[in-house]
C-alpha cells in the first residue's frame, strides 16, 4: 500500500534529511496533521448534527488553523518550527477550554497536557520538553486557585455532546500518543541497532589493528637490532679500509689504481654513515633538537668529503658562505641535506663548479648549492617544489638516486622548505630556506 501521500507536506524538510531520529520527528508532525485534520473533520460534522453552536465554533476555527498550518509546512517552514506552533495550538486549546468554556474540566483537556509533555521532550529535547510541560500544567493550578469546582469525578469530555463525540476526542489524543511514542522508538531502536553493529565492527577491527601493532613491533624492534649489526660489522670495516688506503694512496701517489680505491673508499664510507644516521634517527623517533651552528664551518666540512672525487672530475669547490653566518638549526639532519645535496652537485658536473652561498632576506634565509652541470629536468624540479615527499608515479627514484627522497623528508624535520631551479646553461640550483 503506498503512502507517500502522508509525506506529502513535508517533503522539503525530509529532503536531504539524514539523521533517523529528526526524520521520525518529521514523520510524527506528518502523520499527526493528516490525523488532525480527519478527526476535525468528523467532530466539525458531529457537533452540526447534535446542534452544538459554540462548539461548532470552536472546531470550525480549530479546522482553518490545521489548513493553514497544513500550508505553510508544505511551504517548507522548518520541522522545529513546526512543532512548537503545534505545542502553541495545544496549549490554547488547554486554556480556552478551562476559562472560556464551561466546565472544560475534564479527560480530554487533560491527555492535552500529556500530549504536549511527550511531543516537546521527543520532538524537541529536555530543555523544551521541561519548558513546556510546566507552561501546560500551569493553566491547571489557575483554575484550582480561582476556585473552580472540580468534583468527584472528572467528566470524560465536553458536557453535552454525545458519547460517539467524546469517543473521537479520547481516540484522536490515544493515536496521536501511540503515533509519537512508535516512530521515536523505533527510530530509537534503530539507531542502537545500528551502533551495535558498528560496535561490534569497530571490536573487531581493534582487535585486528592491535595484532598488526604487535607485529609490527616485533618487525620494529629485528629492524633496530639488523641497523644496529650493520653499523657496527659494515660501518668499521669501511672506516678501516678508508684509512688503509688513504694511507696507501699518500705513500704511492703516482698510482692512479689505489688512489682510486682510497677515493671510493672515502666516499662509500660517508656514504653509509651518512645513511646509517639518517636511518638511526628516524628509528629513534626522538623529538628533534635545534642548536645554533655556523654555516660556512660545516660547508667547508662537506666539501672536504669530496674534495678528492671533485679533483678527479675537474671540479672546484666554491664556499660564498659569509664567514660568521649562524644558523638555529639541526647539525646532523642538516649536515644529511647539504652531504646529500654536494654529492648530486659533483656527480652531475665535470670541469665544473659546485658553489654553496647563503641569500639572507628579512623573513627568511636561503642556503644555496649551485651547480654548472646540466641542468635539472622539469619533472624533479615540480616534484622538489612541491609538498610531495615521495616522487610521483612517473618518476623514478632510480633515475636521481635516493639522495634527493632523503633530502625532501629531513628537511620537513628542520622545518626547511626546498626550491629548485634549473638553467641548462648555468646548471641547477636548490635553495633550502629557513624561516626567521
Amino acid at each position: 500500500m503506498n503512502l507517500s501521500f502522508i509525506d506529502w507536506p513535508v517533503q522539503k524538510q525530509l529532503a536531504g534529511e539524514t539523521n533517523a531520529l529528526n526524520i521520525a520527528r518529521i514523520k510524527v508532525l506528518s502523520l499527526s496533521l493528516h490525523l488532525r485534520l480527519i478527526t476535525t473533520t468528523i467532530l466539525l460534522v458531529f457537533y452540526i448534527l447534535e446542534n452544538h453552536a459554540v462548539q461548532t465554533k470552536r472546531i470550525g476555527l480549530l479546522m482553518v488553523v490545521v489548513i493553514l498550518y497544513y500550508v505553510v509546512l508544505r511551504l517548507g517552514l522548518k520541522w522545529k518550527k513546526a512543532i512548537h506552533m503545534a505545542i502553541l495550538i495545544f496549549l490554547v486549546i488547554i486554556w480556552s477550554n478551562l476559562f472560556f468554556y464551561k466546565e472544560g474540566f475534564h479527560v480530554v483537556t487533560l491527555q492535552y497536557v500529556v500530549i504536549i509533555s511527550i511531543y516537546a521532550f521527543y520532538g524537541l529535547g529536555n530543555k523544551w520538553g521541561l519548558f513546556y510541560s510546566l507552561v501546560a500544567i500551569l493553566p491547571f493550578f489557575i483554575y484550582m486557585y480561582l476556585e473552580h469546582q472540580l468534583g468527584a469525578a472528572i467528566p470524560w469530555g465536553p458536557m453535552g455532546v454525545s458519547k460517539m463525540t467524546v469517543a473521537i476526542l479520547l481516540l484522536h489524543n490515544f493515536f496521536f500518543l501511540f503515533l509519537i511514542n512508535y516512530y521515536f522508538f523505533n527510530s530509537f531502536y534503530s539507531t542502537i541497532s545500528a551502533l551495535d553493529a558498528r560496535t561490534t565492527e569497530l571490536t573487531s577491527s581493534l582487535s585486528y589493528l592491535e595484532e598488526s601493532q604487535r607485529k609490527l613491533e616485533s618487525e620494529f624492534s629485528h629492524q633496530k637490532l639488523l641497523l644496529a649489526s650493520i653499523s657496527h660489522d659494515i660501518k668499521s670495516p669501511l672506516r678501516f679500509l678508508m684509512a688503509t688506503t688513504g694511507r696507501l694512496a699518500k705513500s704511492n701517489p703516482d698510482l692512479p689504481t689505489i688512489r682510486a680505491i682510497s677515493q671510493s673508499s672515502y666516499r662509500l664510507y660517508h656514504f653509509m654513515k651518512n645513511l646509517l644516521e639518517y636511518t638511526q634517527f628516524r628509528y629513534r623517533n626522538t623529538r628533534v633538537t635545534f642548536n645554533y651552528l655556523d654555516v660556512y664551518e660545516l660547508v667547508d666540512q662537506k666539501f672536504a668529503i669530496f674534495m678528492a672525487e671533485a679533483e678527479s672530475s675537474g671540479n672546484e669547490f666554491i664556499n660564498t658562505v659569509s664567514q660568521g653566518v649562524i644558523l638555529r638549526s639541526n647539525l646532523q639532519l642538516l649536515s644529511i641535506v647539504l652531504h646529500n645535496l654536494i654529492d648530486n652537485a659533483n656527480k652531475v658536473t665535470s670541469r665544473g663548479t659546485i658553489e654553496v652561498t647563503h641569500i639572507d632576506y628579512r623573513d627568511s634565509l636561503h642556503l644555496i648549492v649551485k651547480d654548472t652541470g646540466p641542468g635539472m629536468e622539469p619533472a624533479i624540479i615540480r616534484w622538489i617544489n612541491s609538498d610531495e615527499k615521495v616522487p610521483g608515479a612517473g618518476l623514478d627514484p632510480d633515475s636521481f638516486g635516493m639522495g634527493l627522497v632523503i633530502v625532501k623528508e629531513v628537511s620537513a624535520l628542520i622545518n626547511a622548505r626546498l626550491l629548485a631551479e634549473s638553467d641548462k646553461t648555468q646548471g641547477a640550483s636548490i635553495h633550502i630556506i629557513f624561516q626567521k
